[in-house]
């Protein structure tokens, strides 16, 4: 039985004058859909969500149909406390409380009104949104999504002392709390760390209302949605199930447009013989009747060769992410710093010791808070100044260039971290390098890092981006640095967050993947299905 649609978008057009966006796109999101939208940078994603917002400030061609909404929840990629500083179980109760209130107002209008009828109206109503929002029962609710998110021990915090990760979760279960008719994230990931992610996964697993969320994150992408919305070329292609059925289901159809398109080029093949044939005849013998019928034929060949099978949303998207080659003989200085420590308004980080070797990979992780980007920056700062040090070094940071404002997100990623291909450092400092990255650059970014000769040093809390890049782990917690092997940080996640080794299984999707494509590339579909045939199995 079909659900209740809550929005349905028909033949929507739409574009800036620099650059076009939607062409005749279509979807439908249903009552209690986990929907996620994808696609690669810059494909007007943040864009699609503000229209389906207000519609009413974009001029587009098509419909934009939304069932009438009580309220619509929408959590940005940056959200920053701006409030009083309350408690953080306070900060989540407010909005309820504030309804019960208003109802015991109205009961004590009711015993002075003049017009009762209009009192009591006013006071159904607030009864009607304490219903929707099971208002009676917030407090069970509250420590209820709390725990599932992980945060019980911050509950009777104020959300002055809490981190910016922690804030934007309070604020993610707020919106949930309200049960909106359609909840909106635009990256909620982003900033948060590996153990607020886990949270997350949880919080929307648990959450019975419409989602429609953006994000790139692999953890979440894999776990939390049943509807896939692909926008890609000014196309959009609506998918019924999981990120990874999606994934699996477009990977076949890529295998099936290589297999048709041999079979393709061998009919064109044969019709340009024809037409050779024809061309000949026509030639030697001046009859009309050969003209017409050659003629008809290159027509039709030309249809062939123009209708070659194309895809929007398997089409090859590349970035081109490379780091430069480091020369054998060039030398990679290590880094080393003995009782380092940092403090701003109060102590980070006090009397640590650590190494890195030349050429290593190393991951620098912990909590919201614990001062990885400050560290990095302090570090990158010190070796600058440091003519001892004898190697070139570039950094990556979190803050946008003022003069990209046109482009995503994503795109302003890729271009900073283009602009360091292009220099000839070998020691890397990156921070969060990942964030806002749709999948295929992550997985390109990955690539190039496994591939470089240098040293890197990356702040970052996407756990398959360390799994797969990082030789060791620097470990911040508690104003110390802790040392962990790749293999011990992995085990450590395992135990802690998951029951089964994830990593493993999309790292051998991750290499499947790139074989599949390399046979397709070779020209050699047959041995690409049998790869996606033992996938399946």
């Amino acid at each position: 039985m079909k659900r209740p649609s809550v929005i349905k978008v028909e033949d929507l057009s739409f574009g800036f004058a620099q650059k076009d966006l939607y062409d005749h796109i279509c979807f439908e999101i249903e009552k209690g859909d986990h929907a996620v939208l994808i696609g690669s940078n810059g494909t007007g994603k943040s864009t699609l969500i503000d229209m389906l917002l207000h519609p009413e400030n974009y001029l587009y061609d098509g419909k934009i149909e939304r069932e009438e909404m009580g309220e619509v929840g929408l959590i940005t990629q940056f959200v920053r406390n701006e409030g009083a500083c309350v408690t953080a179980y306070d900060y989540l109760a407010e909005p309820i409380v504030a309804l019960l209130a208003e109802a015991d107002a109205l009961c004590g209008e009711m015993a002075e009104a003049e017009d009762m009828e209009e009192v009591c109206r006013r006071y159904q109503t607030c009864l009607d949104r304490i219903d929707a929002v099971d208002g009676y029962n917030y407090d069970s609710n509250i420590r209820r999504m709390l725990e599932n998110a992980g945060l019980s021990g911050i509950a009777d915090l104020s959300t002055a002392v809490i981190s910016g990760g922690e804030y934007k979760m309070l604020s993610i279960i707020r919106s949930m709390l309200r049960k909106p008719q359609l909840l909106i994230m635009d990256e909620p990931d982003v900033f948060l760390d590996f153990e607020n992610l886990v949270g997350l996964t949880r919080l929307i697993n648990s959450y019975e209302g419409t989602v429609l969320a953006i994000t790139h994150n692999r953890l979440l992408l894999n776990r939390c949605f049943d509807k896939v919305l692909h926008l890609e070329n000014m196309e959009l292609q609506e998918f019924p199930g999981s990120y990874a059925q999606y994934t699996r289901a477009m990977l076949e159809t890529k295998i099936a447009m290589h297999e048709q398109s041999v079979k393709d080029a061998e009919w064109i093949e044969i019709q340009e013989k024809l037409v050779e044939r024809l061309r000949d005849n026509a030639t030697d013998v001046a009859d009309p009747r050969l003209g017409r019928q050659l003629k008809a034929r290159v027509s039709y060949l030309e249809r062939l060769q123009a209708r070659k099978t194309r895809n929007p949303f398997i089409e090859d998207v590349t970035h081109e992410l490379r780091f430069p080659e480091i020369e054998e003989e060039r030398t990679i200085p290590d880094i080393g710093f003995e009782d380092y420590s940092l403090a701003f308004d109060q102590p980070l980080i006090s009397n640590a010791s650590f190494r890195i070797g030349g050429g290593e990979k190393v991951a620098l992780v912990g909590a919201n808070g614990t001062g990885k980007s400050s560290m990095l920056n302090d570090l990158y700062g010190r070796l600058e100044k440091d003519s001892a040090f004898g190697g070139e070094i570039a950094i990556f940071k979190q803050i946008y260039d003022d003069d990209a404002q046109t482009l995503s997100g994503g795109e302003r990623n890729i271009a900073q971290l283009k602009k360091i291909m292009q220099s000839n450092a070998s020691v890397l400092f990156l921070d969060e390098p990942t964030s806002h990255l749709d999948t295929v650059a992550q997985r390109e970014l990955e690539d190039a890092l496994e591939a470089y000769r240098g040293t890197v040093l990356m702040v970052s809390h996407d756990f398959f981006t360390i799994m797969n890049c990082a030789d060791r782990v620097l470990m911040l917690e508690n104003g110390a640095i802790r040392e962990m092997s790749g293999r011990a940080y992995r085990k450590s996640v395992y135990k802690q967050f998951f029951g089964s080794d994830i990593f493993a299984a999309e790292r051998k999707r991750k290499e499947d993947e790139h074989r599949i494509n390399d046979l397709l590339k070779a020209g050699k579909a047959k041995e690409a299905r049998k790869v996606w045939e033992a996938m399946e199995q």
